[in-house]
């Protein structure tokens, strides 16, 4: 398990504890090296700290670094503001999270002052955080010290020129120094593991008895394109992970909205649609798969799905009508029963943005009207010919070879045919 010491992880963390005590001690006198006190053993920068943590002398380093912040602060909210109105073009992936909840951002950054000297609980806490940070993150790790310099900046900015000094300026930097460092090891915890992004349901539509469509939040930005999946862990299962479909396209106010079919026998979905709710955690891993409608062709389109593998099509639409695409859509939404178009006037305003876009919804058994009655592969065959338009069939593999062999025996060329399925996601 991974050691969770009191100053940091080693190393750099160790070159601002000592400094500062320097400082403390030497007023503004530079920094020497430091040399380990009589009878401790030498820590190099290779190493890690001893398992039993700091000694008591710097124990005391952290609360007076926290009592110099609360003394430059300022205001939280002015800092937040500050760093949400840096322009797109400068921002950071944190400067993005931020602009996206500032409130949250607020919280975020009163709690971490507020327990700046209890480092194992802020570790745990950026643990949360840091699988997604580092994703999005990637190679470019000099996104941390901007940030930092951003931070420092904005601070500044909220206490005004003529109130700060350049002790306040370290004690932002040596601070934001130590949250990397906290940082870092919060992403030991988790090493080994899938990226994985932090949320919570804000949103919970029980559609059906087997459906559920979620809104959620997550703590940082959470890339996906329109067509792709979810791979998400229920709360309430941990280490289940299930692939679910994004219902809407990308937006500006980062809601992902997820689509939930309670499968038979797996408790996992079962408890996304009938036991969470709002306010619940969740863990989204990243986004993955790739139905997208190809661009540029000029032949009209045909769409056939089954049942809950309707929930891409929705993104793709409105990702068509964003484009100002002029071909011809017929969709075609095959389910099992009348009360199981739980999504059909959602899909039909998504369609309604399109040029020229149709939704033929089709009822396999019982009252149909005023709906489509009959076998999906079967009305969508008998209802026009097809080999001039690019197909895209979405639904279980079973459902989509039907599909795809009845369209072939019609004359349409394979090259045509484009397929997804919902596979089954194991652990990573």
């Amino acid at each position: 398990m991974t050691q969770v010491g009191p100053v940091g992880g080693g190393g750099e963390p160790l070159t601002v504890l000592w400094s500062w005590r320097q400082r403390l001690e030497q007023g503004d006198e530079k920094p020497k090296d430091p040399e380990p006190p009589q009878g401790r053993r030498s820590r190099e920068p290779k190493q890690s700290l001893p398992q039993d943590g700091p000694e008591a002398g710097e124990q005391g380093y952290l609360p007076q670094l926290q009592g110099r912040l609360r003394a430059a602060l300022g205001d939280v909210s002015g800092i937040v503001g500050r760093l949400s109105e840096v322009p797109p073009q400068q921002r950071t992936v944190l400067h993005t999270a931020i602009a996206d909840d500032p409130a949250a951002a607020e919280r975020g950054l009163a709690w971490l002052l507020e327990h700046f000297d209890q480092p194992s609980a802020v570790v745990a806490a950026l643990g949360r955080l840091a699988p997604a940070l580092e994703a999005l993150i990637g190679p470019r790790a000099r996104q941390l010290d901007l940030f930092g310099d951003a931070l420092v900046a904005a601070a500044r900015d909220t206490r005004g020129e003529a109130n700060w000094t350049d002790e306040d300026a370290t004690a932002w930097r040596d601070a934001w120094r130590f949250a990397v460092d906290w940082l870092r090891q919060g992403a030991q915890l988790h090493q080994g593991e899938t990226p994985f992004w932090t949320g919570t349901i804000i949103g919970h539509d029980r559609r059906r008895d087997d459906v559920a469509v979620l809104t959620v939040e997550t703590d940082l930005p959470y890339p996906f394109r329109a067509g792709q999946r979810a791979i998400v862990e229920c709360h309430a299962v941990p280490d289940a992970w299930r692939a679910c479909w994004i219902g809407d396209p990308p937006a500006e106010d980062h809601h992902i909205e997820i689509h939930v079919q309670a499968l038979p026998g797996d408790q996992a979905t079962g408890a996304l649609v009938r036991d969470r709710g709002v306010g619940d955690p969740i863990r989204p891993r990243r986004a993955d798969g790739d139905f997208e409608i190809e661009a540029g062709a000029s032949g009209a389109i045909l769409i056939v799905a089954e049942d809950v593998h309707v929930t891409p099509v929705k993104a793709l639409l409105s990702e068509l009508a964003e484009h100002h695409d002029e071909r011809v859509v017929h969709l075609f939404w095959g389910v099992s029963t009348r009360d199981d178009l739980y999504d059909l006037e959602s899909l039909r305003e998504h369609a309604a943005r399109c040029s020229h876009a149709f939704v033929h919804a089709v009822v396999a058994r019982g009252p149909a009207h005023p709906y489509t009655s009959g076998s999906l592969p079967q009305v969508v065959v008998d209802f026009g010919e097809w080999t001039s338009h690019d197909v895209y069939l979405s639904g279980s593999p079973l459902a989509v070879g039907v599909m795809r062999n009845m369209l072939l025996q019609r004359g349409v060329d394979q090259w045509r045919i484009h397929t997804v399925t919902l596979e089954p996601v194991g652990p990573p």
